[in-house]
């Protein structure tokens, strides 16, 4: 973030923008550089946070013993001490304080781009390589850029078919489309009044198309949008049910109906239930359908 800069002011650190304006002023014994949009601070009591430019805070002091300085790509490492066994433990999380390598290594190196398929950890003597890859389909709605927004008939046209279907994804509840066999991601829980889809990169580096309000273009940070699954109160079978709100020609159908995200699957799989699709999939995309973007 070259628009702003570190200062230091009685012993203190804050944040000036690029007209000397104070956005934070001088509290911190000790702060970094901003990096994926977050600053590591350190407070008069020595414990380390995250703070993002409004100064708010997403990993708070005290929840770990040691911050990486910066974040590398979206990633930085963070250390837990664990009371219980007397031991510092290191894992891996994002720009939303996310933990997305578990706490539970006695040691990881340093986290670099040209090495992200292959980290170094360790747990005690036995050392094993951890791909930041293997994650990187997990499209982290945060540090979001924009390099383009379409109408949904512009994007459509594009991708070359004829709806866009939002669904909720049974293994963890969070809500995506699909355009032809591709997979987006949805930034609102209801029918947006103006959809549109923007085509966005996050802190991460991952490049995706997002369907949301066009009111909300520009925002840089977004909640992970789920929907709970209701249980079938009905063996009905012959009824035609969906999760996904239909843009087609801009008509959206069964927006309020979340119980089933297949619908009648025997009938729309010519027999097949779900449990077989399921486990199709698992087998083909190791239970993440979102490795679907990177067959291309």
């Amino acid at each position: 973030m070259n628009d702003y800069t570190v200062f230091q002011e009685n012993g203190l650190f804050g944040l000036k923008d690029h007209k000397g304006v104070v956005i934070i002023s001088p509290q911190y014994i000790e702060m970094y550089d901003f990096s994926c949009g977050l600053s590591m601070v350190r407070n008069k009591q020595y414990q380390y946070a995250y703070i993002d430019i409004h100064n708010n805070q997403i990993v708070p002091f005290g929840k770990y013993s040691w911050l990486d300085p910066s974040f590398v790509c979206g990633f930085a490492r963070v250390v837990y001490y664990d009371i219980a066994h007397k031991k510092e433990i290191w894992g891996i999380i994002d720009t939303l304080g996310n933990c997305v390598i578990p706490i539970e290594y006695d040691n990881i190196w340093p986290l670099k781009e040209e090495y992200f398929f292959s980290v170094k950890a360790f747990k005690g003597e036995k050392e094993e390589l951890i791909n930041l890859h293997d994650i990187q389909n997990i499209n982290i709605l945060d540090g979001l850029k924009y390099l383009h927004v379409y109408s949904v008939e512009e994007f459509k046209y594009l991708s070359n078919c004829k709806a866009l279907y939002v669904k909720v994804n049974p293994k963890n509840n969070q809500v995506f489309f699909t355009y032809g066999a591709n997979i987006g991601r949805v930034a609102t829980e209801g029918i947006p009044v103006n959809p549109v889809v923007a085509i966005v990169i996050n802190s991460n580096g991952k490049v995706f198309p997002l369907l949301m309000e066009k009111t909300d273009v520009g925002k840089t940070t977004f909640p992970t949008i789920k929907k709970v699954l209701r249980k079938k109160t009905s063996p009905a079978r012959h009824q035609h049910k969906t999760t996904f709100w239909d843009y087609e020609a801009e008509a959206m159908n069964d927006v309020d109906n979340w119980s089933d995200p297949y619908g009648d699957e025997e009938e729309y799989y010519g027999g097949w239930s779900r449990e077989d699709v399921e486990s199709g999939l698992a087998d083909a995309y190791e239970c993440d359908l979102d490795a679907r973007w990177n067959n291309e």
